[in-house]
Order: structure tokens, then sequence, then C-alpha cells
């Protein structure tokens, strides 16, 4: 009898709340088709109401009663889809300008992304991330990984448990792997993790190697980071044999991969560099930054020991291993490395999904790597990634149907992050700003 009493209890309490959402409901998406990303399926003529941060009800237009007062968001003829993530971004370097930082934030939300997993930690990062949460900056949702676990930073196993329990002290979302760690090193710091409950991901370092990391339980590895190598597909096509053993072994471990396709073509040294330089989003970043990446390229390609055919052999690949990776059902969470290398925040995003599509992703899925796999991955922090009831609100609204062509994501008629409403008027002005900002 306690229990019934208490189940109904409980039921009046959940009534109560999600009545009192829809009484605070500000903004009503109205007669919108809605591509919630829990499945494959488009919905039409629905209406999205809004209240506070939270999505608080989706259901057909003819049954949904807007609120007196809700700001209404005339959605006929558009999309709606959840907010973006990017699965390996970063914050802009020590020492930045607050002008500058904010910029970085407003270029991802401009392209609809509204959570980012930042993957190199420095001072001052925990309390961006507040502000942001508190509204006192305006940005993407932050997920952050502390300073760098590598070969440089940490010496030995004993700083490598250090490290971690201080990490975890300060309030570090995850670790970041980078190259360089020894493998007793990354053991510890692995066994530490998994004592205090913290995940850690990123690179593959050569000491450690592929099998050894997923063994490990890391649980992103990024970058494609060392199929190729324990593959030795550096100068011919890869052993599909052994590839499909590396797959099994990835997807059935539930170990995550954030590609960053394009990105790391400009780290090898395969992508076209007049191409890069033509870029029309390098208007958004600060002159000498650029000048710096054509400067670090010209040298990278210009070097003795540089092989373009080489390179392009690894290019060709990566693009195997990830279709690899895609047919075999590993999850893959979506990422771009941004800022850095001609990979400009946000516009980054569309350059990417064109790449995964050229390796034969559907549209469905590149977007599923960035929304609701994205928030699968951070179910334990939030709920975000669908339109449904409950989850943040965190959407991109659309002019055109991003599952027929997944370039469509780019044309945008506004994003909303955290319950905030920017009409693509409000992200032009911003843009055009920051441009002006950065002309010498």
């Amino acid at each position: 009898m306690k229990t019934l009493i208490r189940a109904c209890c409980l039921l009046v309490a959940v009534l109560a709340l999600f009545t009192a959402g829809l009484r605070a409901a500000s903004i009503a998406f109205v007669d919108v088709t809605v591509i919630p990303m829990d499945s494959e399926r488009v919905l039409p003529g629905q209406t999205v109401l809004v209240g506070g941060d939270r999505i608080v009800r989706v259901g057909p237009s003819a049954t949904v009663t807007v609120p007196d007062g809700a700001v209404r968001i005339d959605g006929r003829g558009k999309f709606l889809i959840p907010g973006l993530g990017e699965m390996h971004g970063h914050n802009p370097p020590v020492g930045s300008s607050q002008e500058y930082i904010e910029n970085t934030y407003f270029l991802f939300l401009a392209n609809g992304v509204t959570t980012v997993r930042g993957m190199l930690g420095w001072p001052g990062q925990l309390e961006l991330r507040d502000k942001v949460h508190k509204r006192e900056i305006l940005g993407p949702s932050l997920y952050l990984a502390g300073p760098s676990f590598s070969g440089g930073a940490v010496q030995n196993p004993a700083a490598a448990e250090a490290r971690v329990r201080q990490q975890k002290a300060e309030g570090w979302d995850l670790l970041k792997v980078h190259p360089g760690l020894s493998r007793a090193s990354y053991d510890a710091m692995a066994r530490t993790a998994h004592e205090l409950g913290m995940r850690f991901a990123g690179h593959v370092p050569a000491d450690v190697g592929l099998i050894h990391a997923i063994e490990r339980r890391q649980e992103s590895i990024d970058h494609v980071d060392g199929y190729i190598e324990l593959l030795q597909a550096d100068s011919a096509p890869v052993d599909q044999v052994r590839l499909a053993e590396l797959v099994k072994l990835t997807r059935d471990t539930g170990t995550w991969v954030v590609p960053t396709m394009v990105l790391w073509e400009t780290i090898i040294g395969s992508a076209r560099h007049a191409e890069m330089l033509a870029f029309p989003e390098l208007k958004y970043m600060p002159r000498a930054e650029v000048e710096r990446w054509r400067t670090v390229y010209d040298q990278r390609i210009s070097a003795p020991t540089f092989n373009a055919a080489k390179v392009a052999q690894i290019a060709a690949n990566r693009n195997a291993v990830l279709k690899a990776l895609y047919e075999g059902n590993v999850k893959i969470a979506f990422g771009t490395d941004a800022p850095q290398q001609y990979s400009v925040p946000g516009f980054s995003v569309h350059r990417e999904m064109k790449s995964m599509a050229s390796v034969g992703m559907s549209p469905y899925d590149i977007l599923r790597s960035a929304t609701s796999r994205v928030g699968e991955y951070f179910a334990f922090k939030d709920h975000f990634g669908q339109v449904n009831e409950g989850h943040r609100a965190d959407l991109v609204l659309l002019e055109a149907n991003p599952l027929s062509d997944i370039g469509n994501v780019s044309k945008r008629a506004g994003v909303m992050v955290r319950g905030r409403w920017l009409p693509e008027s409000e992200l032009q002005a911003g843009l055009a700003r920051i441009e002006a900002a950065m002309r010498p």
C-alpha cells in the first residue's frame, strides 16, 4: 500500500512539473517539420513548446495549445533538428582575449553547434564553462577535458595517478590522452581514472597501441588514431581481414571513434593548400593566425622528408577505415578539432559532414553522430540531442531537409541554445561584427 501511495505521489509530482513547464513555455515553433533524431523519421505539422532551457511539449499543431504570451516562430516549410555537438573542439589558447573567446563561441553557435567537448584544458577554462552555463557568456554548453596526459607532462606512473586525482578534484569532465605517454604511465592513469569514475579519451600513444588502449577502456579514439599504425597501412591499402577484426573489437567493446577527417588531411599534408586558403570562413579568424597556418602548412609540405604519395595513401586508408567502422556499426561521434589549422569553429562542421558522406555515411547517420550520439555519450550529465520532451532546448531551424542532403545543415533559419532563440538575422549580424573586427 505504501508503495502504491509513493508511486501516486511521484506521478502527481511529475504531472505538476509538466504542467508548470507548459505554463512557463515562452517560445513555440509552430507548424514545423520535426526530425527528432530518436529514429530515422520525419514528423510534419508539429508544434514544439520551449520553457526555460527545456523542451516541454512536442505534438501535432492541431492538438497542442500554445500558451498565451508565448513567442511564436513560424515553422512552415522548415525543419527542426537538435543542436549539433562538436566532440573534439577546443577553447582558444591561454592568453586569448575575452573578445576572441566569445567570438569563437559565437562562431560555433552561428553554425548550429550547441555542445562542445573541449579536448585540451588550461587554467581558467572551468570558469568559462560555468559562465556559459550561467548565461554570463553566450556560447555552447561546454564539457571539458583537463590539461593533457602527454609524455612531456607525465613522467612516471606516480605522476599520472596524481594528475588524475588532481583533475577529478578540480572538476574536469574527462581526461585528455596525448602522444608520448609511456605504457606504464598510461596504465596508472587508466587504473586511477576507473577507480574515480573519470573518463579518458583522445590520442593513442605509440607505446600504448590501439588494442591496449581499447582493452584499458579508453572511451573514445579520436582522429582514427592508431588504426593506420596497427595495420601498417602507411604505404599500401589496408588489409581488409585485419581491419574487420579491429572493427569488431571496437564495436564489441563499445569504444567511440571521433574521426576528424578533414583536419587530419591538413595535419598529414594531403589537403590542397590553395583550396584551404580560399575558404570564405577564414575572414572570421585573426589575420596573424591564418598567416601562421599558411606558414606551418608550407613548411610541412616542403620538408625534405615529405612524401606526397605516402600521405595520399594514408588519407585514402583513413577513409577506408572510417567506412569499415561505419559499416561495422561502431559508435561514431562527430568532431572537427576546431579551432586550428584551417578548421574554423562551426564552419568546419559542413566540411566534415561532406567528408563523412564521401565514404558512404547516410545523411541520417552523419546527423546522428552530431546529435543523439552526443546526447548518448553525455547522458550521465544531461538530456539533450533529440527533439523530445524533457531534453535541453538546443535546436536548429533549417530551411531544407538535411535527410535529403546533409548540406542542408548549413541552410539555417536560426539556432536555439539552452532555450535562447537566435534568429538567422542575429547570427548574421554577429558574424558581420566578427568579420569587421578581423580586418587589418
